[in-house]
């Protein structure tokens, strides 16, 4: 589902890893795909990326899960983001 909106390249092709990634992103996160994309451009970036949502969102950061959906809206609207 990516579209050319931004200003970053979105890698059109993906690793087997990757994709199999992608639809677990799919399933437990959204189907916009953009944002996935964008760092798939970078295995390190999406790696870290990935390992800091899986920290924030699977419970075991220590941080209030309101707290943190509260941080995401906030960033979201600063940025002028939908997500």
């Amino acid at each position: 589902m990516a579209n050319n909106l931004g200003h970053l390249p979105k890698a059109s092709e993906l690793s087997e890893t990757n994709s199999s990634r992608l639809d677990k992103w799919y399933e437990k996160a959204y189907e916009d795909d953009n944002l996935f994309r964008t760092l798939a451009n970078d295995e390190m970036t999406l790696d870290m990326f990935l390992s800091w949502v899986g920290l924030m969102y699977g419970g075991s950061s220590g941080l209030d899960t309101q707290m943190i959906e509260l941080c995401r809206i906030r960033m979201a609207n600063v940025n002028e983001c939908f997500h």
